[in-house]
């Protein structure tokens, strides 16, 4: 295995940091307004990421971008976490625009980042690649998860299988993925069952997940629920209370599995790409 850090050298031993978990801070970006969330009572977006993590919540910063807050002058943190939405990434709103400009930013100063779907979508853009309406629809619940050679050899994927399942949820898809970009190399690391670029790596220190590591099978089973009708007319889910019950129940066997291998992407990421930047503190301007 080899580990990347943040000045793009590499190493033949993977970095083991002790206490990295303790001592580490994290700037999440919220890119979900928080009002639909809990209408459908789900937890904050903020807990999602900590029970991934295993941070604690005074260890997660969270910036509700779509909801109004400002992005921050400089990052006070060890890396950034970007989020899911239900906006598109190519939507042209003041907040997605600033978005990308910070994200271009923060990379050019070295902060490590890990983006999940609406933030995989717009870090790839801001790489020079294409987001729009994936051509085969929506993807929903559980998606199996394919490394490529360069996602075997990644540490972000260090100690799981070459395949395995993850929870997804999601209308848009990458297309169009330079090799090169002014932020550095932009390589495939997994696809799915049906798209190309579920994972990037863009640089040494930004990396990219069209799928959701912080999903559960409540989580899951709580956007099933209320998106219980559209997902009957696009063929994803039977119209009977049985297919929907057997839906469920699928979720639920998966979820173990699946979270446990979550963890241990997380817990890559923090060791492989935020512990490396941890001393001093990393601070990146807008």
């Amino acid at each position: 295995m080899t580990a990347v850090d943040t000045t793009g050298h590499t190493s033949s031993v993977p970095r083991r940091q002790p206490h990295v978990r303790q001592r580490c801070r994290v700037l999440f970006l919220n890119m979900q307004e928080c009002r639909p969330l809990a209408d459908l009572g789900l937890p904050s977006y903020r807990d999602w990421i900590a029970e991934v993590t295993r941070l604690g919540p005074d260890q997660i910063h969270m910036v509700n971008v779509a909801d109004g807050d400002p992005l921050p002058d400089t990052i006070e943190a060890h890396g950034i976490i970007g989020g899911g939405s239900m906006h598109s990434s190519y939507e042209e709103l003041p907040w997605i625009r600033a978005v990308k400009r910070f994200l271009t930013e923060a990379q050019r100063r070295g902060v490590p980042e890990l983006h999940i779907c609406w933030s995989h979508q717009a870090k790839a853009e801001t790489a020079g690649a294409v987001c729009k309406v994936a051509h085969h629809g929506r993807r929903f619940g559980i998606e199996r998860l394919t490394l490529t050679p360069a996602g075997r050899r990644d540490p972000l994927f260090h100690g799981l299988p070459d395949a395995f399942d993850v929870f997804t949820s999601h209308v848009d898809a990458v297309y169009d993925v330079p090799r090169t970009s002014p932020l550095g190399p932009v390589t495939e690391l997994a696809h799915g069952a049906v798209y190309r670029n579920e994972s990037l790596s863009i640089g040494a220190t930004a990396r990219t997940l069209q799928v959701h590591p912080e999903l559960t099978a409540g989580i899951t089973a709580g956007l099933a629920r209320a998106r219980r009708p559209q997902l009957i007319a696009e063929g994803h889910l039977g119209p009977s209370d049985a297919d929907y019950a057997a839906f469920l129940a699928s979720l639920d066997r998966a979820d173990q599995q699946i979270r446990a291998r979550m963890r241990t992407l997380l817990d890559n990421w923090l060791r492989y790409y935020v512990a490396p930047a941890m001393s001093p503190p990393v601070a990146a301007g807008r």
